[in-house]
């Protein structure tokens, strides 16, 4: 679950990290007022789910008062990025010219099986572009997740990093930043630009906070900090139905599988086939026929799918289970697009009796995942949408 930068800011105050001042506001009017109660320059920023805020215009230094309702006015409505800017964070300004700008984060690392700490010189630019460009500039630190990231060790990254300023100080804001995500389940933690005023002390001015969903059954305090209208409305289902699911930009197969391992194999396989997936659904391991039901029902409801690719091995997910879900599916006129299908393993021999005696042209299935994907291409791409 993604959290706005005044939520993520919030979560990391609560840990004791020094973050810039900021209040959240709906209506220029309400902008206006909160600069009248700070006072001075004031930065007006779009609070959506996505990056690259500043480059669309969503964050705007704003001298005075009427700037500041002014810029509240052009952001508030504004699109980036597919989302609608409902909400914005007025912050104090501060004197970028005054002090120095650095990059911190937390990301879960799978290669190490733990978070790794990154951090970079180069604050203020979005860390793929250094990644990409200069990635020697970014330091690595793997944090042992049974003592967690220790005051010696963010020292000696900061060091090696280039830090300049308090670092003693700098060093317990990363210490800090590491037991929010450690405590959170966060799948990542940004601090960017971590800013060092004239003095060595740092402070907070933009975050990016992530945490993992499969998590939030044990953080209900941010449970609403969850906003649906942010997300796809068929993730949102499928997160009612507990659906691995993700909707895929320009894709016209759908695609459902047992194990990530399975969708994500699938989906190459589609790709190879010359057509392009249109979401990546797992419905995990044993599902009955009501599961394998609901998830085709799902699919089914994406105008850009034109065919659906059901790749299924089963283990504990019997054959003959996924065949009566999709034929319920078609019965109930939930399906009326083509189903080309692999399902092998446990129960295989029951399932080809049940589509064989449903004889139905929309629903096939196919002895290997590479015949099932092909037939499943030309299918969507015969009937447009690629």
């Amino acid at each position: 679950m993604k959290l706005h930068e005044y939520q993520g800011k919030e979560i990391l105050r609560q840990f004791g990290v020094n973050v810039q001042d900021g209040k959240v506001a709906t209506t220029p009017e309400e902008v206006r007022a909160i600069y009248q109660e700070y006072g001075q320059p004031v930065v007006v920023k779009a609070q959506v789910h996505v990056g690259g805020r500043g480059k669309a215009g969503g964050v705007k230094f704003s001298p005075n008062e009427d700037k500041a309702e002014e810029n509240a006015r052009n952001i508030l409505g504004m699109d980036i990025k597919g989302l609608t800017v409902e909400k914005v964070l007025v912050t104090r300004a501060v004197d970028i010219d005054a002090g120095t700008e650095y990059y911190v984060g937390m990301i879960v690392d799978r290669n190490v099986q733990s978070y790794t700490l990154m951090a970079s010189a180069e604050g203020g630019m979005e860390i793929e572009e250094v990644a990409a460009t200069t990635p020697e500039k970014i330091i690595k630190y793997r944090v042992d997740p049974v003592t967690g990231l220790r005051p010696f060790e963010a020292r000696a990254v900061a060091i090696e990093a280039g830090f300049k300023g308090n670092l003693n100080k700098i060093a317990d804001m990363m210490v800090k930043m590491s037991k929010a995500a450690f405590e959170r389940d966060a799948v990542l933690v940004e601090i960017n630009p971590l800013f060092i005023e004239a003095d060595g002390t740092p402070l907070a001015l933009d975050t990016k906070f992530e945490v993992d969903d499969n998590a939030m059954y044990r953080h209900k305090d941010i449970a609403h900090y969850r906003e649906l209208s942010a997300e796809h409305p068929l993730e949102v289902e499928a997160s009612d139905y507990g659906f691995a699911y993700v909707k895929l930009d320009d894709g016209n197969v759908g695609v459902l599988g047992n194990g990530a391992g399975i969708v994500m194999t699938s989906l190459d396989v589609v790709n190879r086939a010359g057509a392009k997936p249109a979401n990546f659904l797992d419905i995990g391991g044993g599902a009955k026929a009501d599961v394998v039901y609901n998830a085709v029902k799902l699919v089914s409801k994406d105008p850009d799918v034109k065919s659906i690719f059901i790749n299924i091995f089963g283990g504990i997910t019997r054959a003959d289970e996924v065949a009566k879900g999709v034929i319920q599916a078609l019965d109930d006129g939930i399906l009326t697009k083509p189903v080309r299908m692999r399902i092998a393993g446990t129960a295989e021999d029951e399932a080809k009796v049940l589509l064989g005696d449903k004889n139905s042209d929309l629903i096939k299935m196919y002895p290997t995942m590479f015949e099932a994907a092909e037939e499943a291409a030309k299918e969507a791409n015969a009937l447009g949408g690629k």
